[in-house]
């Protein structure tokens, strides 16, 4: 009895070992769709992640990139990786706000959620937790992997210096909240892709747009075909963009490689927001020799604007609790941070030098 239990012992022990063994060597080939087309720099965070994962895990991990439509279209991206179409895709939470409100939230927030507030949020608030409980509801793990600095406004065909220029206005933007407070404004807001506005402004079906960053802006060609640039851009402070992941996908990869992917997740979103401030010095050159008219809006207009924002939030939190839980904890965010800030002054992330060294 002793030697059939010995015996036992070892071929379960043998039978583990190799089973591990044949787990961690396991190769995984997975296709990662987008919602960004090539023109769109926002791809760069897309290959810069995949290239980190692709490089590092030992050939264990192959990821293919696909740009939006080549496998899907941007906004049937959700979908496809929620029922396991594709493995991943990478996208910006707030288009799929038509799903649940409370994705608004987590892509970009008027007047917020600058870079430096989602880093903080995300990584050391609960936010990241907040996010993955969203996204696990549609079958999805979620992880970051870009962060725009602020965007760059509405660039338009007739130029808006107050909020009375807004009437009669029919201006492309994806965010719920933004939306509903260019309705307030007598504005007809409209959800089309980034890859259709080009040509949508070029027609004049709509009188001017929102995208993205300044670099991103110009390579997309909107200096070709608007003439005014308003500002600031009180709507997108910052974006936080990501890849979304099929949980039976997700569950199948051996822990280290789930963690390699997360790691690989923080080092992208660090990556590109330094990777579209910089390009940002030359885009907004660029803007600025072509010619284009910028203006800006008050501070008096801008304290309107944040007022309709906060009473968007109060009714959407009324109606949805996954909103208000998200809500609540972004607020509790800001208010323990609102002594720091305060202290920081203007040395907080954003001062201009008012005086240079002369030197050579």
């Amino acid at each position: 009895m002793k030697r059939k239990s010995l015996v036992f012992i070892l071929v379960f022990v043998l039978a583990l070992a190799l089973t591990t063994t044949a787990f961690a060597q396991a190769k995984f080939r997975w296709r990662a769709g987008s919602t960004w087309t090539p023109a769109i720099n926002l791809i760069d965070s897309d290959r810069y992640f995949v290239k980190i994962v692709n490089d590092m895990s030992g050939g264990r991990m192959t990821m293919s990139h696909h740009p939006a439509g080549e496998i899907v279209p941007a906004f049937e991206l959700f979908d496809a990786v929620s029922k396991g179409a594709l493995e991943a895709g990478f996208e910006w939470p707030s288009y799929w706000s038509g799903k649940n409100s409370a994705f608004d939230l987590l892509g970009s927030v008027n007047f917020w959620m600058t870079p430096g507030d989602y880093f903080t949020w995300v990584y050391h608030g609960g936010g990241l937790a907040l996010m993955r409980e969203l996204f696990a509801k549609y079958n999805i793990h979620y992880i970051p992997t870009g962060m725009t600095p602020s965007e760059s406004g509405f660039r338009t065909n007739k130029p808006i210096r107050s909020l009375a220029d807004y009437k009669g206005m029919t201006l492309r933007t994806p965010l719920a909240q933004t939306m509903w407070i260019l309705e307030q404004l007598g504005a007809k807001p409209v959800k089309i892709p980034g890859g259709e506005i080009y040509m949508a402004l070029k027609l004049g079906t709509i009188d001017g747009a929102e995208f993205s960053n300044v670099s991103c802006d110009w390579g997309m060609k909107f200096q070709e075909v608007t003439k005014f640039w308003s500002v600031p851009c009180w709507f997108q402070p910052s974006s936080l963009l990501g890849i979304m992941i099929n949980m039976d996908a997700w569950k199948k990869l051996p822990p280290d490689v789930q963690v390699l992917m997360e790691e690989a997740g923080k080092a992208t979103v660090l990556w590109s927001n330094g990777h579209w401030n910089w390009l940002d010095i030359g885009g907004t050159e660029n803007f600025i020799k072509k010619g284009t008219t910028i203006t800006k809006l008050s501070k008096e207009d801008l304290a309107k604007l944040e007022a309709f924002s906060v009473k968007f939030m109060e009714m959407e939190a009324a109606k949805n609790p996954e909103y208000k839980k998200i809500l609540r904890s972004m607020m509790a965010y800001f208010k323990g941070y609102a002594p720091v800030r305060d202290w920081q002054g203007e040395w907080a992330f954003g001062r201009n030098p008012t005086v240079y060294p002369k030197i050579d």
